[in-house]
């Protein structure tokens, strides 16, 4: 088993499904085009998250309250299967406006969004106004010393 693969798994045994109704475009006649994205929930947020390719790519990151540290302590745990696995993040901080329900505190703009992925230690490479690469590198395990 790839080591994305098994941090997949751990993120999953570890994590609940919160899947979220995505409205694809406005409501036309009563008939709204709609999808369910698989979100996943840990603490106080939930992560859209791609497990396609060779890293962890979060596509989306939404808080389900406000101010009280549940992103935070979300990433800090992506973190930690990163590190354990050595498997990169990576994604795009952008703004977004979320589907219903959203936080009733407002979004975090560009520049706090930048801000919040950088105190977690992720590489950030603008590309326009409204988004920014970020990447995670992984920590090097030491090696345990040889006696």
């Amino acid at each position: 088993m790839t080591p994305l693969k098994q941090a997949q798994q751990e993120w999953e045994a570890k994590t609940t499904p919160h899947p979220k109704i995505h409205h694809v475009r406005p409501v036309v006649r009563n008939n709204p085009i709609t999808r369910i994205e698989e979100f996943w929930q840990f603490d106080k947020a939930i992560a859209l998250l791609n497990w396609d390719s060779d890293c962890i790519e979060i596509v989306k990151l939404e808080t389900l309250q406000p101010r009280q540290g549940g992103p935070s302590r979300l990433i800090g745990f992506l973190e930690q299967l990163a590190d354990k696995y050595q498997v990169t993040i990576w994604g795009h901080a952008r703004p977004y406006e979320p589907d219903p329900p959203c936080p009733a505190d407002g979004l975090l703009t560009k520049d706090q969004l930048d801000n919040f992925y950088r105190k977690h230690g992720f590489v950030l490479r603008e590309i326009d106004a409204h988004t920014s690469d970020i990447k995670y590198l992984p920590k090097q395990l030491s090696s345990s010393p040889k006696e």
